[in-house]
């Protein structure tokens, strides 16, 4: 019998790994891997946010605002939690000044914002002006790094009852629908 040699783990990533390719930019150069957090996303549960962005700054820990991008009209950014592995990569974000900084902040318009909760309901926010984001640890910016940076949003993930919520809908639609019938007969 022949021995052959399995490595099931040669192609298994591991999340946050110096080996990521994404970690490293064409010079090799170390890219800021950040991870932002937003205290209304945490406290309702959200995992999923589209924004129709207009602009996107930054704070630094003087509390002053620094301007990082001008979006076009219409422009729906779509932002995942982490846990999904998706990120943002911006490469304007290392074009400020140096300094520290603590805070991003996406000016969005009052139309086109949904956010999708843990349990897969989605609703439309419209009375935001801005959303403020933390990001974790603060962000330093000494003038060497590369001019590339990862934003992961510290979003709740789905559930696990969210995905049978399509099924149960369907038989209580299902139910629904014999009451509504059944009832037109008694007039």
């Amino acid at each position: 019998m022949k021995n052959i040699k399995f490595y099931p783990n040669i192609w298994q990533t591991i999340p946050y790994s110096f080996e990521l390719m994404d970690s490293w930019d064409k010079e090799g150069k170390k890219v800021h891997d950040l991870m932002l957090k937003n205290s209304y996303a945490s406290e309702k549960g959200v995992s999923e946010m589209l924004l129709n962005t207009i602009r996107f700054t930054a704070f630094d820990t003087k509390g002053r605002e620094h301007f990082i991008a001008e979006f076009p009209e219409q422009f729906i950014l779509n932002l995942k939690g982490s846990h999904t592995g998706l990120f943002v990569k911006s490469k304007s974000v290392l074009q400020l000044n140096e300094g520290e900084y603590t805070t991003f902040r996406f000016y969005i318009q009052k139309t086109g914002n949904i956010f999708s909760f843990s349990d897969r309901h989605k609703e439309a926010m419209n009375r935001f002006d801005y959303l403020d984001f933390d990001i974790e640890n603060g962000l330093k910016i000494e003038g060497n790094e590369a001019p590339e940076a990862l934003l992961r949003f510290d979003f709740v993930p789905y559930t696990l009852s969210s995905y049978f919520k399509s099924v149960l809908q369907f038989f209580r639609r299902s139910t629904s629908f014999k009451v509504k019938w059944a009832s037109s007969f008694e007039n």
